[in-house]
């Protein structure tokens, strides 16, 4: 499990950070970042990740646009 390609999405590099270093701590080690559901959908058509965790409220392409994207 610890095996997972993850991708955390936020519009707050504070908030990107503490979620980056939580999941690190828990003993996932391949954890990726992106700034807003734009990035994240460019960075998760180029990667493959088992796992996205998103903020809802962000500029550009907010979490429930990036997660409807996703699911197309």
């Amino acid at each position: 499990m610890q095996n997972l390609k993850i991708l955390i999405v936020d519009d707050s590099p504070t908030m990107r950070r503490i979620l980056v270093n939580t999941v690190i701590k828990a003993g996932f080690s391949d954890v990726k970042e992106a700034e807003d559901g734009k990035d994240a959908l460019a960075k998760l058509l180029a990667g493959n990740f088992d796992l996205l965790m998103t903020d809802w409220n962000m500029p550009n392409m907010n979490g429930l646009e990036l997660v409807t994207a996703v699911r197309q």
